[in-house]
């Protein structure tokens, strides 16, 4: 019997093709398995790899998918702090994090809904890095919430933050005060009754103290734990140090899935490379 190829004049006589059918029919859902495998793995890796840049700000406690950034914006806020407050906002738009934006002083406005693009806290940042110097004080730009400065009432800003969340049905919020933690007294009864609310709704708070005194951060660590002070090493310049904005896990599922690719690419190589036939 003549097995017809690709190439008329080509032809390959065989004895008996019906002694190999079985071996062809096994060869040949080996390959599609094989393919398969290979498709689903490729599709894998991509869909991993679409959120491979993604990590979690190093702000922000883990399993937090967005943060509401609570930023104070009163009087006592100025120069001499802002740099903090542009490095903690470069972390979270280098960590890939979906955001929300809420400044306050003695009334909170919302700026950016929950789930916002981390890019657009960009927007911002100018306004917290000095345009010059006079005087070697540094110089700000004037920016459009200087109207409101005044007071501060960080319950406020916690009210209208938690609200954002709850209104986006954000399943695993959390809130990052940047503050000086000089907090109004007359404030207190309410800041200790959301405190309180936050606690039940299972929202947790990270904080970044503006140079806050001592009496002030044991106070807020009293509300919600000394925990919930975010690490120097996340917002502070050193030298030989550098600033961690991102806390991402190692990418195991995508190194995986790569070390399987490459096993069936072989395994493809080594089982279903093409016959050549030896001289006799």
């Amino acid at each position: 019997m003549r097995l017809p190829t690709i190439h008329g004049g080509d032809r390959v006589e065989l004895a008996d093709l019906r002694t190999l059918r079985r071996p062809m029919l096994r060869t040949s859902a080996a390959r599609l398995l094989l393919a398969g495998a290979l498709a689903a793995t490729l599709a894998g890796i991509v869909l991993l790899a679409r959120s491979a840049g993604a990590g979690r700000a190093a702000v922000l406690p883990s399993g937090a998918t967005t943060g509401c950034v609570v930023l104070d914006m009163s009087a006592s806020i100025s120069g001499p702090v802002y740099e903090r407050v542009a490095t903690v906002l470069r972390g979270i738009v280098d960590a890939n994090q979906s955001i929300c934006l809420v400044m306050f002083s003695d009334t909170a406005y919302e700026l950016l809904p929950p789930n916002s693009p981390p890019g657009a806290l960009l927007d911002f940042v100018p306004y917290f890095v000095p345009i010059r110097f006079y005087g070697g004080e540094p110089v700000f730009t004037q920016s459009p919430w200087d109207q409101f400065s005044g007071g501060t009432r960080i319950s406020a800003g916690f009210v209208v933050g938690a609200k954002a969340l709850r209104r986006a049905h954000v399943r695993h919020g959390a809130l990052l005060l940047i503050s000086d933690l000089d907090d109004s007294s007359a404030d207190i009864p309410q800041l200790n009754a959301e405190a309180v609310q936050l606690r039940d709704d299972h929202i947790p708070v990270r904080i970044v103290p503006l140079f806050a005194t001592s009496l002030n951060k044991s106070y807020f660590s009293a509300l919600f734990g000394p925990g919930s002070f975010v690490s120097p090493s996340a917002f502070r310049h050193r030298a030989h140090q550098t600033v961690q904005p991102v806390a991402a896990d190692v990418p195991w599922a995508l190194i995986v899935l790569g070390i399987v690719l490459v096993v069936l690419l072989a395994g493809n190589e080594r089982w279903n490379a093409r016959l050549v036939a030896e001289p006799a």
